[in-house]
C-alpha cells in the first residue's frame, strides 16, 4: 500500500479493473439486465457502430422500443460477429438478445426467435452495366459476371453458383468499396439486401446516376428476419417481448423505425409483418 501512495495511478487503474470485473458480474446476474449484441461492421442499417459505439440503426432502435417503459435496462454490447458466435456457443455470455434468421442460424440451439417476423430480406443486383437483362429467372442468366458479395456473407444459392464458376465472386469488406468497383465498371455488379446497398448507395460521393436495381429473388429468395433471444431466458420473459413487438407493429412504429433509415422499403422490401404473437 506505501507503494501505491507513491503511484496513484496504479491505484487507480486497479481499481477500475475491479469495478469493471463486479459490474460485469452484476450485469450477468442482474435479471433486468439485457445484453444486447450489436456486430462491429457489416450490418448497417440494420445496426449502426461508430467509434466502437452502438449509434441505433433498424434493430437497434426496435430493441430499444421494445424495452422503453420497462422494468429492464438494454446494455449495446460492441463485439466481432465472430466473437459473438463463439461467446454464445460457450455460454459465455447470459441473458442477451439479437437478430437473427433461420436461414442463417448463427446461434444454433443456444438461440431463438421470438414473436413475429420483423421483415423479409429482399436481395437485388445493383448495377451500372445497361447489357444485363432485368428479368433475372436464374444463375443461369448471370453466368459469366463479376459478381461483388460482402466477404464471410451467406449468400446461399449465389455462394454454390461461384463455386462451381458460373459467376465470377468479388469479395469486399465495405460497401463503399464494392459500389465504387460497380461505377468504375470493373465488376458487373452487386448482390446484397435491397436495404443495405440503397443505404450505403445514399452514403456514397459523387454520381450516382448509373446504378439501376435488378430483383434477384428467383436466385435468393426472401427470408425472414426476427428479433432472437437467449434460449435461457423465461417463457414469461419471451412472451414479454412478443407482445411489445406485437404492439409496436400494430400502431405503426415498426414503420416508422425502417423509414428513419430507408424510406423508400417501407412498402417493399421491409413491410414490417403484422398478426397474432
Amino acid at each position: 500500500m506505501n507503494a501505491w501512495r507513491h503511484r496513484p495511478e496504479v491505484f487507480l487503474v486497479l481499481l477500475m479493473f475491479v469495478l469493471g470485473i463486479a459490474d460485469a458480474r452484476a450485469s450477468e446476474q442482474d435479471p433486468t439486465s439485457i445484453r444486447y449484441l450489436v456486430v462491429d461492421g457489416k450490418t448497417r442499417p440494420f445496426q449502426i457502430v461508430e467509434d466502437n459505439k452502438s449509434k441505433g440503426g433498424i434493430i437497434s432502435d426496435i430493441v430499444d422500443a421494445v424495452f422503453e417503459g420497462s422494468p429492464f435496462t438494454v446494455r449495446h454490447q460492441v463485439l466481432p460477429v465472430n466473437r459473438i458466435r463463439l461467446s454464445v456457443s460457450e455460454g459465455q455470455i447470459n441473458h442477451w438478445i439479437t437478430f437473427d434468421s433461420p436461414v442463417w442460424d448463427s446461434f444454433g440451439e443456444k438461440g431463438e426467435p421470438v414473436g413475429d417476423a420483423l421483415f423479409d430480406t429482399h436481395h437485388v443486383l445493383m448495377t451500372c452495366k445497361e447489357s444485363i437483362r432485368s428479368d433475372v429467372q436464374s444463375i443461369d442468366d448471370l453466368a459469366g459476371l463479376s459478381i461483388v458479395t460482402i466477404r464471410h456473407f451467406n449468400y446461399l444459392s449465389l455462394n454454390e453458383a461461384a463455386d462451381s464458376g458460373i459467376i465470377w465472386s468479388v469479395p469486399v469488406d465495405r460497401y463503399d468499396a464494392g459500389l465504387e468497383l460497380v461505377r468504375l465498371g470493373r465488376t458487373d455488379g452487386f448482390i446484397e439486401m435491397a436495404s443495405r446497398l440503397r443505404y450505403h448507395l445514399n452514403e456514397l460521393d459523387g454520381n450516382r446516376s448509373c446504378f439501376r436495381e435488378i430483383d434477384v429473388s428467383a436466385i435468393i429468395p426472401d427470408y425472414p428476419v426476427y428479433l432472437y433471444l437467449d434460449r435461457r431466458w423465461s417463457a414469461e420473459f419471451k412472451r414479454f417481448v412478443a407482445a411489445r413487438l406485437h404492439a409496436l407493429s400494430r400502431s405503426g412504429k415498426l414503420q416508422d423505425i425502417v423509414s428513419r433509415y430507408v424510406p423508400e422499403l417501407v412498402p417493399k422490401e421491409l413491410s414490417v409483418k403484422s398478426g397474432g404473437q
